[in-house]
């Protein structure tokens, strides 16, 4: 054998591993060491590795503070373009924006511009070379609500590019107005009772600052989040099980999120890599859910960039990874996630909003032994044309009939189509869109949407954040038959785009504070003014997430009425009465269960009824370890 022989076999002996591991890695691009893993809309059949082992042991014993420094310091060395975790997003707004009044259209008669010499200069730059065949539609909307802005009458606009500015009101009658209160808060926020004593305190800025709210709802500052880095979302949930409420805090980019354990002497400790929470993903939403009804909490995170994940809480308090076992999987483009009890047998179902991909109804189901709980999907299209993409989601109960129904929409609506989508619930799952015949419609493009019952009527009514620079809008749910829209009438129909809405009674006297949280941070605080119905608000610390509560009222006419309402994480549901003045019975019914687990009769209205003590009572299939524990007697305060 020559020389020459020798040498090309010992070559390509060398070269025969490498040709064999490119042609692997062409078969299965997702085992590639080279990139990040591929992930398709089919359930793997084995879990997928995990993304973040790498990250996890670099940073062990690391505080969420110093990887988040580590990490941006990163990323100015290596010069990305990417912005900081504040700003991820963030959407770009129009630049007029910031010039124009902070008011609802039309603009009233004393609203003043944000910068009128900045509007000015923006005219003038319109007007000149341009011809009106030139401007595009977006060019034109803007120059009107200049003119708006600066009082100029519409005869004096040219008829070729006059809009409408100064839409009249849809109803003389509605009686709700949306009057803005000043305030110096900052979003993301959240909501709740976080000290245990029934009040509200706020969490503010991203998770980074706190609020206890005083009984005449002033707000006074505390230290008690001063270190926490700000996040771009914030759920708040007693995770523990103490009576405190505990706060989530989610961020984008990569950076992690943080599990902040309330202490309960105005102290919250960050917990996130002890409970096992720790994660580099792109998080946009979070949802918690107790999926199997062991009495805790459950966390559902939802990435732009990765599968999403539920972290079942075992009975050490720490949260491991099991969406993949359980059937829940979504490989990426997470716009929004949404629960609630779809069929009615007492386990919350989930849905999942999505971005250039089908959004997809997850039902919550017995597994084959019917012991466990595994998810199934429901049927159904639940988005916009082909694929469309769905950008916020809620449940709300239209018709007050007890069934949760659903409400989906889009940011980016095909011209002539309505961007939101109401799936009536039939009962059994079925899920019917009654969006055009409940009159349920939008043009413009929505980034969210807020449930609440404006005029305490005991029907929610629903507000939807829009794109920049067209205007929020109030739906008035006609009492179950449909829904009418109040945009105007109620002096709701702001510019600036709202990402997020929060609600709360920040006095404790049965009105409703709106806070509408903008896509740059800014919360605009609106009072609700003119409701005449009754209402009553109910806590209920230590019960179930899902807990129903049915309240029947006799109208003037001695007509009963029930207005049900499902229990978030916050132990706090606030029910209109209408014109009842007495809730003649108040059930509380234990999720699953069709018999009530207490009942209260001759309640007063107005005001706020402690409901302590319960037994967390069986749902069916439960083997939770505390649901047939003794408890004491009930109480009403």
């Amino acid at each position: 054998m020559s020389r020459r022989t020798i040498l090309s076999l010992a070559l390509g002996a060398f070269l025969l591993p490498f040709l064999i591991a490119g042609a692997l890695i062409l078969v299965f691009p997702e085992r590639s060491p080279f990139r990040g893993p591929v992930y398709t809309e089919s359930l793997p059949t084995t879990r997928p590795s995990d993304p973040d082992r790498r990250l996890r042991k670099r940073f062990q014993n690391q505080s969420i503070n110093e990887i988040i420094l580590s990490l941006r310091t990163e990323r100015k060395r290596k010069d990305e373009s990417s912005l900081p975790p504040e700003e991820i997003g963030r959407r770009e707004q129009p630049a007029i924006l910031a010039m124009l009044p902070d008011a609802p259209l039309p603009f009233p008669p004393d609203a003043k511009p944000l910068d009128e010499e900045g509007l000015k200069i923006f005219v003038q730059r319109m007007k000149t070379g341009q011809e009106s065949s030139a401007m595009t539609q977006s060019e034109q909307w803007q120059f009107n609500l200049a003119l708006a802005a600066l009082g100029v009458k519409p005869e004096e606009i040219p008829a070729t590019i006059r809009l409408e500015t100064r839409p009249a009101p849809e109803s003389s009658s509605y009686p709700i107005r949306l009057r803005r209160i000043d305030t110096s808060l900052r979003g993301p926020l959240a909501l709740g009772d976080f000290d245990g004593e029934e009040g509200v305190e706020i969490a503010a800025n991203g998770g980074s600052t706190f609020y206890k709210v005083e009984s005449d709802g002033k707000l006074v500052e505390s230290t008690a989040l001063s270190e926490v880095e700000p996040g771009q979302g914030l759920y708040p949930a007693d995770f523990d099980g103490d009576g405190r409420l505990d706060l989530l805090v989610t961020r984008r980019g990569g950076m992690p999120d943080s599990l902040l354990r309330n202490l309960g002497d105005g102290r919250f400790e960050d917990e996130t890599a002890a409970r096992g929470l720790l994660a580099f993903g792109d998080t946009v939403a979070a949802a918690w859910i107790d999926f199997d009804h062991d009495g805790r909490l459950d966390l559902v995170l939802g990435y732009s960039d990765r599968p999403i994940e539920l972290y079942r809480q075992n009975e050490k308090g720490e949260f491991e990874p099991s969406a993949w076992e359980l059937g829940l999987w979504v490989p990426h483009r997470v716009t929004t996630l949404a629960t609630a009890d779809i069929d009615e047998d007492g386990y919350l179902d989930l849905f999942v909003g999505r971005s250039g991909a089908p959004s997809r109804l997850f039902l919550s189901r017995p597994d084959e032994t019917g012991v466990r709980r595994h998810f199934v999907l429901a049927e159904g299209e639940f988005a916009f044309g082909d694929n469309g993409s769905v950008s916020a989601a809620a449940f709300t109960d239209c018709d007050n009939d007890g069934r949760q129904d659903l409400v989906v929409a889009t940011a980016s609506p095909a011209a002539g189509t309505s961007s939101v989508r109401l799936f009536h619930n039939e009962g059994e799952a079925r899920l019917v869109d009654i969006t055009e015949s409940s009159g349920f419609l939008c043009a413009n493009g929505v980034l969210s949407v807020g449930v609440i019952d404006l005029d305490l009527d005991g029907y929610e009514d629903l507000v939807l954040g829009t794109v920049a620079l067209a205007s929020d809008s109030v739906f008035a749910n006609q009492q179950g038959a449909g829904y009418s829209e109040v945009t105007v009438a109620s002096q709701g129909g702001y510019l600036s785009e709202t990402t997020s809405w929060r609600f709360g009674d920040l006095r404790g006297d049965g009105s409703t504070q709106i806070f509408a949280v903008q896509g740059d941070g800014r919360v605009r605080n609106l009072e609700t003014e003119g409701a005449t119905g009754h209402w009553l608000r109910v806590l209920l610390p230590g019960q179930r997430l899902g807990t129903k509560v049915v309240a029947s009222v006799r109208d003037s006419d001695w007509i009963v009425h029930s207005f049900h309402r499902t229990l978030g994480t916050d132990n706090s549901l606030r029910i209109g009465l209408g014109s009842g003045k007495i809730v003649e019975k108040l059930e509380i019914f234990t999720p699953g269960l069709s018999q009530p687990l207490e009942t209260l009769e001759k309640v007063a209205a107005d005001h706020v009824i402690v409901v302590k003590a319960l037994p967390a009572g069986n749902a069916p299939d439960s083997n939770a370890p505390d649901a047939t524990s003794e408890s004491p007697a009930p109480t009403a305060q």
